[in-house]
């Protein structure tokens, strides 16, 4: 008897997705090797290696210029895109992006720090994490701590422009609002660790 194999492996930047067709499977009934998984939807950046230290120029250190990003494989009824950077190690949200238009696939680096970005048109983006300084701030560990880790998540929503938001939505707000609205999406994570005093 012939038996189908579909084997489904989740990884950081996004689902990967493996099957066996009906004439690959072993006639004794145990599945023939899988071949190599293809991704769906993944994000990466020029700048960013999956896992990697996080450049110095995209931190507090540096001039915290946001990196370029890209994506591909995200779903075709996606509405528009967002994107959130969390420092994982304290769980804090230090980014946001949101009504990126759907016929978008990346963002350049250095996005203006503005509500409208005009690098990015159709995009808004909250304040910081820094209540007084608006858009991307990077990386910015305490002195002394070890790597924290960063997460960039690319999202794919069901709406053209996030419901209830404006230039005076809080960060974190915004962040719920997108994750409510998410159909899929895609991570890359990197680490970052103090060198030095702050630029910015």
């Amino acid at each position: 008897m012939r038996w189908i194999s579909i084997a489904i492996v989740l990884v950081g930047c996004g689902s990967q997705i493996a099957t066996v067709p009906p004439d690959a499977a072993a006639l004794d009934g145990r599945p023939s090797p899988i071949d190599a998984p293809y991704t769906t939807f993944i994000l990466t950046s020029p700048v960013i290696a999956a896992g990697a230290a996080i450049p110095v120029d995209n931190t507090c250190d540096g001039n915290n210029v946001s990196p370029a990003l890209a994506w591909n494989g995200g779903p075709a009824s996606a509405m528009s895109f967002a994107v959130i950077l969390t420092d994982k190690a304290v769980d804090q949200v230090q980014w946001v992006i949101y009504d990126i238009p759907a016929t978008r696939t990346a963002l350049p680096a250095n996005i203006d720090r503005s509500y409208a970005p005009s690098n990015v048109s159709g995009a808004h983006q909250t304040m910081s994490y820094q209540p007084t300084k608006r858009g991307y701030r990077g990386p910015c560990p305490p002195l002394g701590d070890a790597a924290h880790g960063y997460e960039f998540a690319v999202y794919a929503l069901d709406v053209a422009t996030l419901p209830s938001t404006n230039s005076n939505t809080p960060i974190d707000q915004a962040a719920a609002t997108i994750v409510q609205h998410q159909i899929d999406l895609a991570k890359l994570h990197g680490t970052y660790a103090r060198l030095a005093q702050p630029m910015n």
